[in-house]
Formats: structure tokens, C-alpha cells, sequence
């Protein structure tokens, strides 16, 4: 439980530099690291409770809602419109049937360091997959085509960033999972423990690279 609290910790403060110092893109990464911060949160309340569908579904609800945000930084950097609406109905329409569904997941269990999932509701195992993998894919090939073709420099050191943050820690999933499949029913853990990674990278993006000036480390 000592990873998930560290983590959440780290970007909850994360999002209050950002939404104190930020200088771009404010808003959007500061929502983006209060929902990988609410991940992490939601991760303590299951060990706390010993697996209560309440906690699960603030963990759940939480990871849910940073796709489209994802998304609308991307949008925002390439100012251009990219559909980021409708993946936010979609994600919306998943949050609402979380909410509401009595169990979303149906089988788990507690490791060291994360939590491994064995069994879902069919349609977060299915849709919300697809939903979430989707976006995240769509993101990342939107990011690197604004990249290739941007002439606008600083548009494009903003968006060789993001794929990196993006890559840090989806594709860094996909191979951990593929190398050692034990990680497969735990890869909502192993992918959020790993987003740490981006949310140091988005507030980079937002304080325009002071990062060490913000935190008073730097004259």
C-alpha cells in the first residue's frame, strides 16, 4: 500500500504546482494529474477496505476520465480539432455505468506492490478496453503526425514530450506484460505506478521547463 500512497502524494502535489506556477496548458494538466493522483487514491481505499466496490469504483472512475484529457492536450497543442468531445461522452457514458453497477469487479487479489484484477463486469473487460487502448492509441498517432509535420517548434518539443510520457508508460506495459506475463491482471496498477513518470514530464510541459526554479532548487 506504501507505493500507491508515495505516488498519489507526488502528483496531488504535482497538480497544485501546476495549477499554482503553471504558465501552459494549466488546466488540462492539472486535471490530468488530479485523476492519476485519484488512481492512486482509489488504490489506497481498496487495501484500506479490503476491496469494496466504492473504492474500486473512485480508482476506476478516476483512470477513466484521462484518456480524453489526454487527448485535449494534444488538441490543444496542435490547435485542431481531433474529436475530443465525443471520446468525453464515451467516457462519461462508462463512468455513469460504473456508478451505477452494483459490482464492476468481481474477482482479485492483493500483491506487494499492486493489485491484480481476474475478473471484471463483462463490458469493462470488453468496451471499456477497447475504449481506453483506443484513445490512448489514437492519442499517441495524433501526437506523433502533429510532431512530423508541426513547423512550430515550440508545438513540437511539447508534443515529443507527450509521446514520451505516453510511451513511459503504455508501450513500457505492453512489453512488462509480454516479457512477464504475471503483470497481465495487474496492469491497471503496473500502468498507473508507471504514469509517475508522466506526470513529471506534464508539469515539465506546463512550467515551460523550470521545473527546478518552481521547487525553489534552482537560483
Amino acid at each position: 500500500m506504501i507505493r500507491p500512497i508515495i505516488t498519489a502524494f507526488l502528483e496531488y502535489l504535482l497538480a497544485y504546482l501546476v495549477f499554482k506556477y503553471g504558465k501552459k496548458y494549466k488546466i488540462i494538466i492539472t486535471a490530468l494529474l488530479f485523476f492519476l493522483a485519484s488512481y492512486q487514491l482509489g488504490e489506497v481505499a481498496v487495501f484500506l477496505t479490503n476491496g469494496t466496490q466504492a473504492a474500486f469504483k473512485i480508482a476506476y472512475v478516476s483512470t477513466t476520465m484521462l484518456p480524453p484529457l489526454g487527448l485535449l492536450l494534444v488538441q490543444k497543442v496542435l490547435r485542431k480539432k481531433l474529436g475530443y468531445i465525443i471520446f468525453q461522452i464515451v467516457s462519461l457514458f462508462f463512468i455513469g455505468f460504473m456508478i451505477f453497477m452494483p459490482v464492476i469487479i468481481r474477482s482479485f487479489e492483493f500483491g506487494q506492490f499492486c493489485i491484480r484484477i481476474f475478473e471484471s463486469d463483462p463490458v469493462l473487460s470488453t468496451y471499456w478496453v477497447w475504449y481506453y487502448q483506443g484513445t490512448l492509441l489514437f492519442t499517441i498517432i495524433a501526437a506523433f503526425v502533429g510532431w512530423m509535420f508541426t513547423k512550430n517548434t515550440e508545438a513540437k518539443n511539447d508534443l515529443k514530450w507527450i509521446l514520451i510520457a505516453y510511451l513511459s508508460f503504455d508501450l513500457s506495459t505492453i512489453i512488462i506484460g509480454y516479457l512477464n506475463p504475471w503483470f497481465w491482471h495487474s496492469s491497471a496498477s503496473l500502468m498507473c505506478a508507471l504514469a509517475v513518470i508522466a506526470a513529471f514530464i506534464l508539469a515539465k510541459i506546463s512550467f515551460q521547463g523550470n521545473f527546478l526554479k518552481i521547487l525553489h532548487l534552482k537560483p
